[in-house]
């Protein structure tokens, strides 16, 4: 699942490319169910809420990404598992497994590619009192000021769950998933079985470090495209942080730092890949 980084990543890529076009039609090719619109109630109506709309400015949100729009509205997509976005000129043959199309007024349209069916596209409209998505209550985000190490600390101290769980908690801090999360507690040299109560102020320091820099690494990397190839940047390109990963996906291996073989668990329904010399 496309997680902080690569979401970041797209939005860099697209955001020079759309802010300023108008959204003449929307169309959904190959999704005969329109899956991906599962919580709107009305496809006719979320289209003709979107034609004439122009993109104002984009936003990442945790796992989100966020157009904003004029007249005022949101429309919010969420890559699911195996989602794409890409930038065509109109005309070009769709890709396997496009849901949903953005036609703009230059000639060009975003599709939404997603062969697993996981990603949702969702409408955020001033006139509704109650949304389907409220981004409101995500945690902070872990490279904003804000999230310093006393707010990390506040997080850790009131929760009694392990830290792998923890930081795939979206409501305790937004973005992290799977590969992330790996990474920084092998960056960190925490286990992932800890109990996040139980982190001493060194602790803490080190994983608020671990996240800051394994997140900017990712970014400064264009994302991580794993063993399944599904990710892909905002111009259909490849990652490049998988190059760079310590634990995650290598189970069976050698640790880079200590020769010891990597081992994986399940913590709370999720894979957890780790060093048991380095880790503690």
């Amino acid at each position: 699942m496309p997680e902080l980084p690569e979401i970041e990543t797209i939005k860099n890529d697209l955001a020079p490319k759309v802010i300023g076009k108008i959204i003449t039609n929307v169309s959904f090719p190959l999704d005969s169910n329109i899956r991906i619109l599962r919580r709107f109630h009305s496809t006719p109506d979320f289209i003709k809420e979107l034609k004439g709309t122009k993109i104002q400015f984009l936003r990442r949100r945790a796992k989100y990404l966020v157009f904003y729009l004029i007249p005022s509205k949101s429309l919010v997509m969420h890559l699911g598992m195996s989602g794409q976005l890409r930038l065509k000129k109109t005309g070009t043959p769709y890709e396997p497994y496009t849901r949903a199309v953005f036609h703009f007024n230059n000639g060009t349209e975003l599709r939404f590619i997603d062969p697993r069916k996981f990603g949702e596209i969702f409408l955020k409209l001033p006139s509704l009192q109650s949304s389907p998505l409220t981004l409101d209550r995500l945690g902070p985000e872990p490279l904003e000021k804000d999230f310093s190490i006393t707010c990390l600390t506040r997080i850790l101290q009131k929760s009694r769950r392990v830290i792998k769980t923890l930081l795939l908690d979206q409501k305790s801090i937004a973005g992290i998933g799977n590969i992330y999360s790996d990474e920084i507690l092998f960056n960190a040299k925490i286990h992932p079985t800890r109990l996040a109560n139980t982190l001493d102020e060194d602790d803490i320091k080190r994983l608020h470090r671990s996240i800051r820099k394994i997140l900017k690494d990712a970014i400064d990397n264009r994302g991580t495209t794993a063993a399944d190839k599904r990710y892909r940047d905002g111009l259909g390109k490849v990652g490049k942080f998988q190059k760079k990963l310590k634990v995650y996906q290598r189970r069976g291996k050698p640790c880079f730092s200590c020769g010891t073989t990597i081992k994986s668990m399940r913590v709370g329904g999720r894979s957890a890949s780790f060093c048991t010399h380095c880790q503690k």
